[in-house]
């Protein structure tokens, strides 16, 4: 069973790009750099309760979907 970092780190990569977004543009919506969601992106490191809440509104998701490994798509939010 993957740890919960890359549970995370995948989902958020799955999800940003199902956007069209780059590491900037969400680093950006989100007020950090580019470079900690690239340590998100990579299981190095996770982001806090407040930025996993602000992840996924704007990744049109829930809380639970980021920390969930095995979801369908259907489960996604319409955003």
């Amino acid at each position: 069973m993957k740890d919960l970092k890359n549970i995370i780190a995948d989902n958020i990569v799955l999800l940003r790009k199902e956007k069209g977004l780059t590491q900037a543009q969400l680093a950006e919506r989100l007020n950090y750099s580019d470079k900690a969601v690239s340590k998100w992106e990579r299981g190095e490191s996770l982001p806090d309760v407040a930025v996993l809440k602000s992840l996924a509104e704007i990744l049109g998701v829930t809380v639970d979907y980021l920390l969930e490994s095995d979801h369908q798509k259907t489960e996604l939010k319409k955003a």
